[in-house]
């Protein structure tokens, strides 16, 4: 496997990206190459369908989108799944695939108005900031920065108590509905990893208080050997 030619375009840091490098690694493939986009345009460039990162070019096959990238995955190399057999907990860890990434999206791009805004590059078509581009968001930018939030400088008590419902998913399960990592925890892992880099004020910290989210984590890395 580590022969094949694998490469995912994004920005570093991107926990997007970092979630594809997850769902790589969990299938075997740790020889990766990264493209990391230098101007808006290498955006339009390499997904000229919406301009959104991460695509992965397996081979030829070029395949967009985070979700995307491992639902291909799996249809092409389905051991290990990515998601239980059981199709009851299959929907169960998708659902909480999709809520981990819009929840950790929105309050991100809450916190990136309120602190990151005043230095945004207002020309049409380019990625906001180099912040924005850092973290690999850049849709629905607009829509989600419309009301300001109501305070700035850190992620806000709403998002501390979304990381809370985050744990209670968890459970005193090692991995979220089941006993063996799913795409979910993937996702998971991904975003918890620009918490503990420090990616927002006060991110490790949040990783600290929450050990079982912790933990969580080094599980994915022990899993993935990312």
């Amino acid at each position: 496997m580590s022969q094949r030619k694998i490469v995912v375009y994004g920005p570093p840091g991107s926990p997007f990206v970092e979630k594809v490098f997850l769902g790589l690694a969990f299938k075997g493939f740790q020889d990766v190459e990264l493209m990391a986009p230098q101007s808006g345009e290498d955006y339009r460039r390499w997904n000229p369908e919406t301009g959104l990162l991460p695509l992965m070019d397996f081979e030829g096959t070029r395949v967009p989108d985070s979700g995307g990238i491992l639902d291909w995955l799996d249809a092409r190399f389905p051991d290990p799944p990515l998601v239980a057999r059981d199709a009851w907990i299959a929907r169960q860890q998708r659902q909480l695939e999709s809520w981990i990434g819009e929840t950790f999206f929105f309050y991100w791009v809450r916190w990136l108005r309120a602190s990151v805004a005043p230095a945004l590059s207002t020309e049409p078509g380019l990625p906001p900031s180099s912040e924005l581009a850092r973290l690999g968001i850049l849709g629905r930018i607009a829509e989600l920065m419309a009301d300001p939030p109501e305070r700035a400088g850190d992620m806000g008590p709403e998002f501390e108590r979304r990381l809370d419902d985050l744990v209670g998913f968890l459970g005193a399960r090692p991995f979220f509905h089941a006993d063996r990592p799913s795409r979910a925890d993937l996702t998971a892992a991904a975003f918890l990893g620009s918490l503990e880099a420090g990616s927002v004020p006060g991110g490790p910290r949040l990783l600290r208080e929450r050990p079982a989210l912790a933990a969580l984590r080094a599980r994915v890395r022990e899993a993935t050997g990312r």
